[in-house]
């Protein structure tokens, strides 16, 4: 499998979660990644999707002289900076980003857009799970109710 395309083929208006994983191609991931690049992980496939938010679980601890960052091409690190994604420590639950990265609080995509893992160096082993939240069909516009 590649990239996790959202919405689903299909999918109806509304909140989903669903799931990827990403590492290295020994693990069996639905993306394969190996050195430094960039890797598509989420395909934003329409405009009107709040992605509201990225929760990470490392399922095989990454040995990696790498650096990582997920984001898009608007803000690179905009769901997880280098220093919030530990990479060598496996986590038995998801673990939320920081309030503080530039997506902490969701991103409506008004047009197709790609959500890419940013790998500086090298990943010998390891896999990293990925659940994303988001809503399809957001209104996006935002002017009060006018009565006549």
């Amino acid at each position: 499998m590649a990239a996790l395309i959202i919405p689903g083929e299909a999918e109806a208006v509304g909140r989903f979660v669903r799931e990827l994983t990403w590492g290295v191609s020994g693990e069996s991931p639905d993306v394969s990644v190996a050195s430094a690049g960039t890797y598509s992980l989420i395909n934003v496939n329409e405009a009107n999707v709040l992605v509201e938010k990225i929760e990470s679980q490392v399922v095989i601890a990454h040995t990696a002289t790498a650096v990582i960052t997920i984001g898009d091409s608007s803000d690179v690190d905009g769901y997880w900076t280098d220093t919030l994604y530990e990479l060598g420590t496996s986590a038995a639950v998801f673990n939320s980003p920081a309030t503080t990265v530039g997506y902490a609080a969701g991103r409506l995509y008004t047009s197709s857009q790609s959500i890419d893992v940013v790998i500086t160096g090298t990943m010998a082993a390891g896999k990293s799970k990925l659940r994303v939240t988001y809503s399809r069909g957001v209104d996006t516009s935002i002017g009060p109710a006018t009565s006549s």
